[in-house]
């Protein structure tokens, strides 16, 4: 599904509950076992005070969302993040991407901002994608 024509202000969103089952699927991907995702008595010793989800949880949803905006066939070229606060389990997410700049109509740099269930910025930065097939 081609998603049409990429211009700057272009935009879209995608809103997901950050789960125990999303943490346990990442750490087998990743083979991240850090115990501050996992063991609620290490994690309230911490500076979070409880578990938190791993970050590129969070980051993931860029990849659904780079699909709902520039359709079927994109290609990550380069992506640059910055971790503000960390994401809680069970706590609901919304990345939103908007398109900054458009190159040769199939190469989009694009603004990234996930917010946490309370509004504040979890995740800042930018990625660029290009599209790599005229239409599907």
């Amino acid at each position: 599904m081609n998603k049409g024509a990429l211009e700057p202000g272009r935009q879209v969103s995608l809103t997901r509950r950050v789960t125990d089952q999303d943490i346990e699927a990442f750490a087998d991907l990743s083979m991240d076992r850090n115990r501050v995702h996992f063991d609620d008595a290490f994690a309230a010793e911490t500076v979070f005070g409880k578990r938190i989800a791993h970050g590129m949880i969070s980051a993931a949803l860029i990849s659904g969302a780079l699909t709902e905006l520039m359709g079927n066939g994109n290609i990550w070229l380069s992506l640059n993040l910055d971790f503000k606060k960390p994401v809680y389990v069970d706590e609901e997410i919304t990345c939103t991407l908007k398109v900054r700049e458009v190159v040769r109509r199939s190469i989009a740099t694009i603004d990234v901002e996930i917010l946490n269930s309370a509004s504040e910025l979890v995740i800042e930065g930018r990625v660029t994608s290009m599209r790599s097939i005229a239409r599907d």
